[in-house]
């Protein structure tokens, strides 16, 4: 298991990177030029707030899992309650996912449908990895 979850890790920690370059064209592809002009400057700039509080979170989870990794893999408690967090993120943006969006809610084409599988594969993939390292340490 140390072996799976030492590899699962280094992807997991990719995963989050290549979030990061897929975050850097949403406001492009989605239009938020346009979008966002309609919004109150408040609201304009509460949006910007939190999407880079986002931006910084997606950061974070994978510099912490490359500066942790050896922690994670070997259980350190702190790493542990790191990967919980991580985890239980995923998992809430999944269901987050399935609760409140529609797929109608995506742009339309097939390059989009792909992009919200592809991204719903990663988000099951990071979810899985954090909490599934935390439940083999708890279960050790």
């Amino acid at each position: 298991m140390a072996r799976l979850f030492d590899l699962a890790l280094w992807l997991g920690a990719a995963g989050h990177f290549s979030l990061l370059l897929v975050s850097a064209q949403v406001p492009r592809e989605l239009g938020w030029r346009t979008e966002l002009a309609r919004l109150r400057p408040f609201n304009r700039k509460l949006f910007w707030t939190y999407s880079g509080y986002v931006v910084f979170t997606y950061l974070a989870f994978g510099t912490l899992t490359l500066v942790l990794h050896d922690e994670l893999v070997r259980g350190d408690k702190a790493a542990v309650a790191i990967a919980v967090f991580i985890g239980l993120y995923w998992a809430v943006r999944l269901g987050l996912d399935a609760v409140v969006f529609s797929a109608a809610d995506w742009p339309q084409g097939l390059r989009y449908r792909l992009g919200h599988v592809a991204l719903n594969l990663l988000f099951c993939f990071l979810t899985a990895t954090y909490l599934g390292l935390a439940a083999w340490h708890a279960l050790a």
